[in-house]
Formats: structure tokens, sequence, C-alpha cells
């Protein structure tokens, strides 16, 4: 009984088919890569009207960014600053030291209180002289205006905001109580301000987003214009909408990405110069801020959704173009 040899067509097609898959792969690239130059050229070769649109797309982008960078930087400012719960308990004006000595001593007792010590009179009256810069217009009175303040340091326990408050409250009902100041109060308020303003700059950005998408659209749609019988002739050829499409996407990316390089640039560059100004004026007030730059991520970010709000203008404007054709001849005048 003989027996067949193996036979090895199937492997010697199964390279075939593997080499033609991998020319295809490459002719897809090389067709992709030729549509991505050939549509920066044609940008070149309109320099005036290209180098406008890409210039407005920059500057509508780095609006909301600069916004946005200018919110970290006060965030970044008030989370520097000291955050105190100390709380200021200002007694009343007829109050005497004495008085305000046993009534720091009975509040240094409190279960919630860390720390309380009277600031006297006189020595809040020197404070205020030395740090006010109204020491000669004080100097020239003949009483002290200021009161005795209790100054007093909640436990590490208090950490709450609504346990502050109820202390602070707690404070307000005694007797020699004339005003409870909680220091932090400001910080909080400077905090609802920074997020106020961070939604701000989301809000900006989603407008201004949509006003480059419409930038890119109208752009895309005076290329169709130029383009028209163009297309009608590929069309005519048996080119697929993807095939007609490509150019004018490729199009869109450029104009998205370099206006998004455009504005990151803006955005730096503006930095720099306001940067000099604030470290003299951080360290005319004993401080050592700087202002924060676009982090690496950001910028990425930046640059990569401008390149998609250009491909997408450009693909929901050349999309309904080719609707309209295809309307146009199943229903023919």
């Amino acid at each position: 009984m003989s027996s067949k040899a193996p036979t090895r067509e199937h492997p010697a097609a199964d390279r075939t088919v593997s080499v033609s898959l991998w020319e295809r792969i490459q002719n897809y690239g090389f067709m992709h890569a030729h549509t991505c130059v050939a549509s920066l050229g044609r940008m070149y070769r309109t320099p005036v009207a290209s180098g406008m649109t890409i210039l407005v797309i920059a500057i509508a982008l780095a609006l909301p960014a600069s916004f946005h960078v200018l919110v970290k930087n006060a965030r970044q400012a008030s989370g520097a600053l000291e955050i105190s719960n100390q709380i200021s308990l200002f007694l009343k004006p007829e109050l005497a030291d004495e008085a305000g000595k046993k009534l720091a001593e009975s509040l240094g007792k409190h279960p919630d209180i860390a720390l309380a010590e009277l600031i006297t009179k006189e020595a809040g009256l020197k404070e205020f002289q030395t740090y006010s810069g109204f020491g000669d217009a004080l100097r020239a009175l003949d009483f002290n205006p200021l009161p005795a303040v209790v100054s007093i340091l909640p436990k590490a326990t208090l950490t709450q905001p609504e346990q502050i408050e109820r202390l602070a409250e707690e404070l307000r009902g005694l007797s020699e109580t004339d005003y409870v100041q909680i220091d932090m109060d400001w910080l909080r308020k400077l905090r609802a301000i920074i997020t106020i303003a961070q939604r701000g700059s989301i809000v900006l950005g989603i407008l201004l987003g949509t006003a480059v998408l419409f930038i890119v659209a109208n752009t895309i749609r005076l290329e169709l214009q130029d383009r028209r019988e163009e297309i009608a002739v590929t069309r005519l050829m048996g080119a697929t909408h993807r095939f007609i499409r490509r150019p004018f996407l490729y199009t869109g990316l450029w104009y998205g990405l370099l206006g998004g390089i455009i504005a990151w640039l803006l955005v730096s560059f503006t930095l720099l110069l306001l940067n000099g100004p604030v470290r003299e004026l951080s360290t005319l007030y004993g401080g050592g801020f700087e202002l924060a730059f676009l982090s690496l991520e950001e910028s990425a970010w930046l640059i990569a959704l401008a390149t998609a709000l250009g491909i997408g203008g450009s693909w929901a404007v050349v999309q309904h173009h080719l609707n309209l054709l295809e309307d146009d001849e199943r229903n023919p005048a």
C-alpha cells in the first residue's frame, strides 16, 4: 500500500496570501502618507488664507487655555498659603485686661481648645502701629481704640469646618464676646471663587471649541466649492465616500494640529512675559511663588483636542456635502 508524500502547496499559498496582504498594507499606508503631504502642500499654496485660519484657531484655543493656567496658578497660590483654624475672639471694649486674662485661662481648659492666649490692648496697639502703616496717626490719639483679643487655636481633632463653626458659635454666646473671626473664612471664600473660575474656564473652552469646529467647517466648505468639479469626476470614476473624504480630513487635521501648536506657543510666551514681574512681586511680599506653565500632559491634551476638533469639523461638512450629492442623484430636478 503506497502512501502519498505530504503536499507543500498550502504553506506556499499562505505565503502568497501573506505577501499580498503586506503589500496592501504598504499601499494603504503610502496612499495616506501621500494624501497627508498633498493636503499640507495645498495649504502651503494659499499661505495667507491658511495662515489666517490657523491663527484664528490658535487664538480661540489660547483663550481658554490661558484662563485654565490662570486658575491653575491661583489654586497653587492659595494652596501655598498657610491654612489655619485659628479663631480670634474680640472682647468688648470696656472689658479690662485682667478679665480677659481670666477668660483666656478658662477657655484654655475647654475640651475643644488646644491653646488660648490673650493679646492685651497695649500689645495689640503696638503690633498694629508696627505693621499697619498708621503708626503716626495712632500716636496722635489720646486713647487706645483697640480691644483685647483672645487668640484661640482649636485642637487638631477639629478638622471639619462644621466643627470649627460650632465652636465659634459657642464663643459668640459668651457675655465677654464682641466679635468672633475665623481666620480661614477668607481662604474658603477665595477657593470658592477659584472653583467658580475653574468651571467658567470649562464653559469658555466648550464655547470656543465649538467656534473652532465652525471655523474649520467653513474653511473646508469653501475648499469643497473650489473642488466640486474634481469631486464630481472622481464620483463618476467610482470613488468611494472614504476616498473623497480623505484629503479634506487631512486638511482639517493640519488646521487643528498647527492651530493647537501655535496656541501652546501663545500661552507659553504670555507666561514667560508675566513670570518675571510675578516673581518680583512675590519677592516683595516675602514669598517665592513662580508661575506654573502648561504641563506636558496638558500640552498634549491641548494639541490633541485641537487636532480632533479640526478633523471633526472637516468630517461633518464633507459628509453633509456628500449626502447632498446623493440626494441630488436620487431626486434629479
